[in-house]
């Protein structure tokens, strides 16, 4: 099963592309247990990072030292309490506990909006489930921050289905198209709730179109993941990409009315080579600070991109 399948086709019975349904998010728990594959493996699955931290995931973590013993892993010797008490001791791990997963969903004004097979809003809405479906199976707990026009969203992290369940009624809500009387949230307010109240060893999905942010980004997200594994991914809309066939378009962004003019060709490469430029700045700024960036387009076979971006452990960076 081909990890599309999130963005698979609407059906009439209970998808629109406009908003979610409880039911849309539930269903994806299928494709979510295909991306784990037989005996829980997890080498394509999308919870295995490709960024190497202390915090890297569930584990050994060390527990004591005691005396070395023939056929002890001499990889495991302590040097320091060896060298310390003059005979040679190994050290003894236990398995670490689970760890938090958490969706932060940037669900500003710009994400209600899409010209291909669902708003941007309902595929941030289908990532963040997948994600969540996909850490239950992991027997990881999920939380979430979702910061939409009309409300904020603050969900602790729950083992099992019990967090998956709460996260995906938060997304429903957040689907809903927000009122023209709606105050309008911001990237960097989910990223500064974020400092302050996820504990440190979280896995974090920041999934936002990245339209709305100050030239604190950079900053922002090294704090995050500073004692965190942070994963960028960006939302796309194909009209985002490239400019309409020339023609007089009637645009508006909720508020103000304009007219789009892109029969000359001077204004249909501006068109793209602004959108180019956010997203090779977001591109650099994820370079720098050695963190996966994902480019999630509606409509488009995600499926290698995942894998690239979250999968393949020879591509190990460490911050």
């Amino acid at each position: 099963m081909r990890l599309a399948k999130i963005f698979r086709k609407p059906q009439p019975s209970s998808v629109n592309g406009i908003t979610c349904t409880t039911e849309e998010l539930l269903d994806l728990r299928h494709t979510a247990r295909s991306l784990i594959g037989k005996n829980n493996r997890r080498a394509y699955s999308i919870m295995a990072g490709n960024t190497l931290s202390k915090f890297r995931g569930r584990g050994m973590d060390y527990a004591e030292s005691r005396i070395y013993t023939p056929g002890d892993d001499i990889r495991s010797i302590d040097w320091r309490v060896t060298a310390r008490s003059g005979k040679t001791h190994t050290k003894l791990y236990a398995e670490e506990r689970d760890r938090p997963v958490l969706t932060l969903v940037d669900f500003s004004p710009s994400l209600y909006f899409g010209t291909k097979e669902a708003f941007k809003s309902v595929i941030a809405a289908r990532l963040a489930a997948t994600v969540a479906w996909t850490a239950a199976f992991n027997s990881d707990r999920i939380g979430g921050i979702l910061l939409t026009p009309q409300k904020k969203f603050d969900l602790r992290p729950q083992a099992g289905r019990k967090g998956v369940l709460a996260l995906i009624h938060a997304l429903v809500k957040a689907t809903q198209t927000p009122t023209t009387e709606s105050s309008e949230p911001s990237l960097e307010q989910v990223l500064h709730h974020g400092i302050r109240t996820i504990r440190p060893g979280s896995r974090i999905f920041l999934i936002s179109d990245f339209y709305n942010h100050d030239q604190n980004l950079e900053r922002n997200l090294n704090r995050l993941r500073r004692h965190n594994d942070l994963i960028l991914c960006q939302i796309i809309d194909p009209l985002e990409l490239k400019a309409p066939p020339p023609g007089l378009y009637n645009i508006s962004n909720g508020h103000d009315q304009a007219r789009l003019n892109t029969k000359a060709a001077i204004v249909r490469n501006a068109y793209s080579e602004k959108f180019n430029a956010r997203r090779e700045n977001l591109g650099r700024i994820a370079g720098n600070l050695k963190i996966p960036y994902l480019k999630v387009v509606s409509g488009d076979d995600i499926a290698g991109i995942m894998r690239r971006g979250l999968s393949l452990k020879q591509n190990v960076h460490r911050p």
